[in-house]
């Protein structure tokens, strides 16, 4: 430490010292309407309800893979990749839709004395909180200064959260139900149809056995329509949850066109085949048309069987719904306040007030040695005091004297 140093450091004990008093007095008043401010203001109560939301969740058919989560909220909206079932619900419980039902259950408009439901829900959003933990749990918070009404009203967002959340998701599944049980209809009839052509055609033609290789072909050709229709129905899905752009919607529809192209080639042209030398439309008549019947039939009993094993899991979701969010701790009421942090409050006034007193104590020191050492300077100081400060306590007196 140079000397210039150590004689500024002197100087500065010996202004604390000498102006102890106005420093220790600004300080014990400050911290002293500090500690009375923080036992006058009202106390707020935080209560807080913790919810677990649910994974991915599909049917058990892997037929369908695309026709999954109609239970669940998360899916079908247009979403970034990194948002989380926990942030889209966080982002309901902040919706009107769910804000209205607990202002009007509560009266909030009464009870925080507004005219307008709009000025209840920023209110409303201002005291609530609604957070996104690391490891992925929702945390419902809501402050008031009765700590039995904070914690009603929490329960209450986390009840109204499971209930819309219960109506868009039986809602899906309706919608879901319907559309598999209107195509199961359409498959029924035209397998109804199918097999009355297939056997009129065996008992007219005495029931013809072809060879192993016309079989194998068959079979493939049945394999690949079994797949287009399944994409066809899992194309219809995805449109209406997902929308024409959605990245898995154009995958789907590739995956179309090319087993679409496969058909054809094994309908029509297939020269490099292992199953057999010939494509279907070059073999007999007599045989190419048991091949179309009884595709037409075999494909038709597949896709049955499949959308009947959907329907029945849908219709079973349909009637035992159960909530997806698990409710990990309701609120209750709390003990002990969120605020105001008393012991913030004073350590930082005192803290602040002491900072603030060292600077006047500084600014008083410079005030007395000013005017011993330059009274024209002090003169003027004076006067600037009295011009714009007057109407601070000592200012005119201090002047007249």
């Amino acid at each position: 430490m140079s000397r210039a140093e150590t004689n500024n450091f002197w100087l500065f004990l010996e202004l604390l010292a000498r102006r102890r008093t106005l420093i220790v007095g600004i300080v014990l008043l400050c911290t002293a309407i500090a500690v009375v401010v923080s036992l006058v203001l009202p106390k707020w109560y935080e209560a807080k309800a913790v919810l677990l939301p649910p994974k991915d969740v599909s049917f058990a058919s892997p037929s369908l893979g695309y026709l999954t989560e109609a239970s669940s909220l998360t899916k079908g909206l247009d979403l970034p990749m990194m948002v989380t079932p926990s942030d889209v619900y966080a982002r309901m419980l902040k919706s009107r839709t769910i804000a209205a039902n607990v202002i009007e259950q509560f009266n909030l408009m009464k009870y925080y004395k507004v005219d307008y439901q709009s000025e209840a829900y920023e209110k409303l959003m201002d005291l609530a909180d609604f957070r996104v933990t690391d490891e992925g749990l929702v945390e419902v918070i809501f402050q008031d200064r009765d700590p039995e009404f904070a914690a009603k009203v929490t329960n209450t967002f986390v009840k109204e959260l499971e209930r819309v959340n219960k109506e868009i998701s039986s809602n899906r599944i309706r919608q879901n139900r319907i559309f598999i049980e209107d195509r199961l209809k359409s498959i029924e009839s035209t397998l109804d149809s199918a097999r009355k052509e297939f056997e009129q055609f065996q008992l007219a033609h005495k029931a013809i056995d072809f060879d192993e290789q016309t079989k194998l072909a068959m079979e493939q050709a049945v394999g690949l329509k079994v797949q287009l229709a399944e994409l066809d129905i899992n194309v219809k899905l995805s449109e209406e949850k997902l929308g024409s752009d959605n990245r898995e919607l154009q995958e789907l529809l590739q995956r179309r066109k090319t087993v679409r192209e496969q058909i054809h080639l094994l309908e029509h042209n297939n020269p490099d085949s292992s199953f057999f030398s010939l494509p279907i439309s070059s073999i007999p008549s007599l045989r190419g048309q048991y091949e179309v019947l009884y595709s037409r039939v075999r494909v038709n009993e597949s896709l049955y069987k499949i959308l009947l094993e959907q329907y029945e899991q849908v219709r079973f979701q349909e009637q035992e719904y159960t909530s997806a969010i698990t409710v990990l701790d309701w609120a209750t009421p709390p003990e002990i306040r969120s605020r105001p942090k008393r012991t913030l409050i004073v350590v930082s006034t005192f803290a602040l007030s002491f900072l603030m007193a060292i600077f006047m104590a500084a600014f008083a020191e410079y005030i007395s040695r000013l005017k011993d050492s330059s009274p024209d300077n002090y003169h003027r100081l004076e006067m600037f005091a009295v011009a714009y400060l007057s109407w601070l306590p000592g200012i005119k007196r201090s002047h007249r004297t």
